[in-house]
């Protein structure tokens, strides 16, 4: 039930969810009692939440040592370095915000056809990570979706994808992964790889990390073969199909929210930190070529980022709105 109560107390559950809910409460006390309980929990962790944002400020000096302290570790031993935000949350915290996440990150949608339904899982601004019913691990980008049948995994394996989003796929030779992005395919028996298929974009993209990955267009009977560290690009508008080394090292930043750069250009730069937190960054000033930027960022804000950059390139910036 915790499911529905989740919807319940974000507003986001049927009228249908409801009268279910409230019958399951007075159904017995230990059940009303158990959703007091979330309920405080999901208040807490609105308080808790709020209080941090009002709170939030940009420590420049910390965000220097920090920018330091990652380039000292290129030649010696990694040491222990402060993280960003306190790792020790007391479990109240750690209900409340995996209730929080539940409530603002996505959410599922149930349409039944026939003795079957689709589920629909669905993303806002954020990531979200869903287990499928084989184990298989998938990592949504924020603005996507992902579609599959009640009968997934009893004759086959398929799902349909609408953005961006990580595989991470349980091997079963008998019956292969596929996944539908727009008019391309990519089907893998077990592996891990990345799939860009933004409807606002050209083309589609997948990234193989790790095995064997097979992306074609079904309706050209056109197809290629990747493998790990290899990008398979089928383009729209250009009617090609094809695949190349992946140089993009940042190709995963917007699930690890690690970014690496290594002597790369600014406007490559901007590109990815555009594409990592779903900015709108443009450079306005001419920049010389031989303006590079090496430096590791992990886990830090696009605000943190744009100080350190700021500070080292000597640069100035400003917010329009977002």
């Amino acid at each position: 039930m915790k499911d529905l109560i989740t919807r319940y107390l974000a507003s986001e559950a049927s009228p249908e969810e409801e009268k279910e809910l409230l019958a399951w409460i007075a159904r017995a006390p230990e059940n009303e009692e158990h959703y007091r309980a979330y309920k405080r929990v999901f208040e807490l962790s609105g308080q808790h939440y709020s209080r941090k944002q009002e709170d939030r400020a940009i420590d420049l000096d910390y965000e220097w040592n920090h920018f330091l302290n990652n380039i000292q570790q290129k030649t010696q031993p990694a040491g222990k370095v402060r993280n960003l935000e306190p790792r020790s949350y007391s479990l109240l915290y750690k209900v409340a915000a995996s209730i929080v996440l539940l409530a603002v990150t996505g959410w599922i949608v149930w349409q039944y056809s026939g003795n079957d339904k689709t589920v629909l899982y669905q993303t806002a601004s954020n990531t979200l990570t869903v287990s499928l019913p084989d184990g298989t691990q998938v990592t949504l980008n924020s603005h996507s979706s992902l579609a599959y049948t009640s009968s997934y995994n009893e004759k086959d394996r398929a799902v349909k994808l609408m953005g961006e989003a990580f595989f991470n796929v349980i091997r079963n030779p008998q019956k292969p992964f596929v996944i539908q992005a727009r008019d391309a395919q990519v089907e893998v028996l077990g592996t891990s790889f990345n799939v860009l298929a933004y409807d606002s974009l050209q083309s589609v993209e997948v990234v193989v990390e790790t095995g064997v990955v097979k992306l074609s267009v079904p309706a050209w009977s056109s197809e290629v073969k990747l493998e790990a560290g290899q990008k398979g690009i089928y383009s729209h508008a250009a009617g090609k199909l094809n695949s190349q080394v992946n140089d993009d090292i940042n190709f995963q930043s917007w699930n690890t929210r690690k970014i690496v750069f290594e002597e790369q250009d600014l406007r490559t730069v901007v590109e990815t930190l555009n594409r990592v937190y779903q900015a709108n960054i443009t450079v306005s000033a001419a920049i010389p070529a031989a303006c590079t930027v090496t430096v590791t960022f992990d886990h830090q804000s696009l605000e943190s980022v744009l100080r350190v950059l700021e500070n080292t390139l000597n640069l100035t910036y400003k917010i329009n709105g977002r």
